[in-house]
């Protein structure tokens, strides 16, 4: 296919009728159009509501091995917005850094850069893919606007032939990532307010799909009770008195004797709870363990003895 042809039926590219005379509209309706365009990308994640499900189930099953990995790759805007799911996942919810990692085709040491020739480089991707060293043990997050950049393909590609799960993230109906992927996600957001710029609309549907998929896969990990983060890293004053409030309401004990509970787990919100409601330190982590890290189970088990 040539590259006309291909970027006629890319959705993202295609010029927004409704932006017409777009730089001579008052400052108030500019906000206003990008606004409710904003609106619509967050829609859009609607209708790819059962393939997130589904990826994420998948992603479960894989992620409950404990030498499993879960990997984020991109390239510009979506490339940016992938690593901030992952990154955010060890403080969250106390998810091993050893078991995630992120590649994007951009300097990811320059917060400044996020568009670059790599975009267009499968050498790139295969070299990163090698350091990765994916097995299929592992889940790929792979984001794309267009579902055509080579380097986020290429990497998918790899993978999937690794037997690895490959979840694809793009914009763009009958797109090569989709076409890789092993759980296709399509958020069909349509041309952009200013035509190509997927880090408005396409970007905050991305956003929200992954902030969703994550939260899902996370909480089925067990690391979520009723609203709470129970495996937080609290290594600040502000995740410190999170954790106490966690304990406090989880095992329905005053907030200072959950932080003395804290103070006896290293700060751990899991134990915490166990010790808060009469256990030893000793005793909580062996209850833990065996109901396989999952604090709705030990607290049923205590509940039935």
């Amino acid at each position: 296919m040539s590259e006309k042809k291909k970027e006629s039926r890319i959705l993202t590219e295609r010029i927004c009728p409704r932006s017409t005379g777009f730089d001579t509209w008052s400052s108030s309706d500019i906000l206003t159009h990008v606004w409710q365009d904003q609106i619509n990308g967050v829609a859009a994640v609607r209708t790819a509501i059962k393939a997130l499900e589904q990826a994420a189930l998948g992603a479960v099953e894989r992620l409950q091995e404990p030498d499993s990995r879960l990997i984020y790759v991109g390239a510009g805007s979506s490339g940016v917005l992938a690593g901030l799911d992952g990154i955010e996942l060890p403080c969250t919810f106390g998810w091993p850094k050893s078991r995630l990692a992120i590649y994007r085709a951009d300097d990811a040491d320059n917060v400044l850069t996020i568009t670059t020739p790599g975009d267009d480089d499968k050498q790139s991707a295969l070299r990163d893919f090698k350091k990765s060293m994916v097995t299929d043990k592992d889940v790929l997050v792979a984001v794309s606007a267009s579902g055509e950049t080579p380097y986020t393909c290429q990497f998918a590609k790899l993978a999937a032939q690794q037997g690895t799960q490959v979840i694809g993230i793009a914009h763009n109906p009958r797109c090569l990532l989709l076409h890789l992927a092993t759980d296709p996600i399509l958020l069909d957001t349509g041309p952009e307010v200013l035509a190509g710029s997927t880090r408005l609309k396409a970007g905050t549907a991305q956003k929200t799909a992954l902030g969703m998929f994550s939260t899902l896969v996370m909480t089925r990990l067990g690391h979520v009770h009723d609203g709470l983060l129970i495996d937080v890293e609290p290594d600040n004053a502000k995740l410190r008195k999170r954790a106490a409030r966690s304990v406090a309401s989880i095992a329905n004990v005053p907030e200072k004797t959950a932080q003395t509970a804290l103070k006896q787990t290293d700060f751990h919100v899991k134990p915490a709870v166990l010790v808060a409601k009469g256990m030893t330190p000793k005793q909580a982590q062996e209850k833990l363990y065996q109901s396989g890290g999952n604090l709705r189970e030990a607290l049923i088990h205590i509940a039935e003895v």
